[in-house]
């Protein structure tokens, strides 16, 4: 049994669970939702795995706090309200949200309550798991892992890139997303990390906006995939006035965003993040709509957060850095470079309740590989959105 805290800070997180959190927590404290973990993966998990990972949620995740520096930190956030951080102060996890069963190697969790209590859970168990894996098997990191974070940082600057960490779900361990924010903060063209412990600690601007399974919950309380993305784009900008403007674009594929992502919300938003699909083709789709509304894209933000590779990034970079403003979301690629193969593992939103009882709630992507959900609903949702 592995004694000793994997987390260590409420704030080892993704910042956009907290951004995300402020609104669930003032604009719908009473819906109910389900999350479910995927091993997109397949991996077998060594026999007792269920009880460590138990007992970190037990003995350690409950107790974690944001601490009177952090409650500071985060007020310093011009567009985090005063009310929320207050809330946070006296948070806590409940480990009776989480449900875990273990049948040979096959993991299954399943996470129900209050969606602006358990919107924490998904981050911190992935980083959890993904640690305590590579602990119980004997993975040893390589020996030039550290080199391999610089020889990235050095590569990225020379190609003038803009880069952001966005690896804390499938790292390593802490230590080693730790070290590729206290190397990269000193090369020119890292903008910061979604990880806002390591934020706060670093003295770096933390980044994220918002995920999947808030356009997800939209579709439940909406009843349409359209009105989803359209009705979150106003819940998220009206909240944090204008700030935090970047919009998520393949929920239900970026071909059903564009739909809503009218004059309005392309000249209020900063710019769009891709997440799945295909990358260039995704970037010139976006070029084509904005040239289509008359509204310039030399200042619009693209993010390509898919499963970035540095050379692939620098490919990216040049390509669209003369039209627009490429940031690349690098994850797994830093932080677990290591030698080990990492997990291809996720936690989704599966259903929600906005007082109306559980609805079904899906992601389609715009890789079919990546969807979640019900799968009757997947395919029920392709056909009526006409997406092939």
């Amino acid at each position: 049994m592995i004694k000793e805290p994997i987390l260590t800070s409420m704030l080892d997180d993704d910042f956009y669970k907290f951004s995300m959190g402020s609104v669930a927590f003032h604009l719908f404290p009473r819906a109910i939702v389900t999350y479910e973990f995927f091993n997109r993966g397949k991996t077998k998990f060594p026999k007792g795995f269920v009880d460590v990972l138990r007992f970190q949620i037990d003995e350690f995740m409950s107790y974690l706090r944001l601490t009177g520096e952090e409650a500071v930190w985060i007020n310093t956030l011009p567009y985090m309200r005063p009310t929320y951080v207050e809330w946070l102060k006296g948070y806590r996890m409940n480990p009776d949200e989480v449900k875990i069963t273990q049948e040979g190697g096959d993991l299954r969790i399943k996470i129900v309550g209050p969606w602006y209590r358990t919107i924490y859970w998904e981050v911190k168990l992935m980083a959890t798991i993904s640690e305590l894996y590579f602990r119980i098997t004997g993975a040893n990191p390589a020996d030039d892992w550290v080199r391999r974070i610089e020889n990235k940082s050095v590569k990225l600057q020379l190609a003038k890139c803009h880069w952001i960490d966005f690896g804390t779900r499938r790292r390593f361990s802490q230590r080693v997303q730790d070290s590729v924010v206290s190397i990269m903060k000193n090369f020119r063209g890292f903008l910061g990390t979604s990880n806002p412990h390591l934020a706060f600690k670093y003295g770096v601007t933390p980044h994220g906006t918002y995920a999947h399974e808030s356009v997800m919950a939209m579709s439940a309380l909406y009843g349409d995939f359209n009105m989803a993305n359209k009705m979150w784009m106003k819940h998220w900008s009206d909240h944090f006035d204008g700030n935090v403007g970047v919009a998520l674009s393949d929920t239900f594929t970026t071909q059903t965003f564009l739909k809503s992502f009218g004059t309005y919300e392309a000249k209020l938003f900063d710019g769009v993040r891709q997440d799945s699909g295909d990358p260039i083709e995704w970037g010139n789709k976006m070029l084509e709509h904005y040239k289509r509304l008359g509204i310039p894209t030399t200042n619009k933000r693209f993010v390509f957060s898919d499963a970035l590779t540095t050379n692939k990034y620098i490919t990216l970079s040049n390509k669209f850095h003369h039209v627009a403003q490429p940031i690349g979301g690098i994850g797994t690629h830093f932080t677990n470079d290591c030698g080990a193969v990492p997990l291809n593992i996720v936690i989704k939103m599966t259903s929600a309740d906005f007082g109306f009882g559980p609805v079904d709630v899906i992601k389609l992507s715009d890789d079919t590989s990546k969807a979640t959900g019900n799968a009757e609903k997947i395919k029920e949702a392709r056909k009526k959105l006409n997406i092939l």
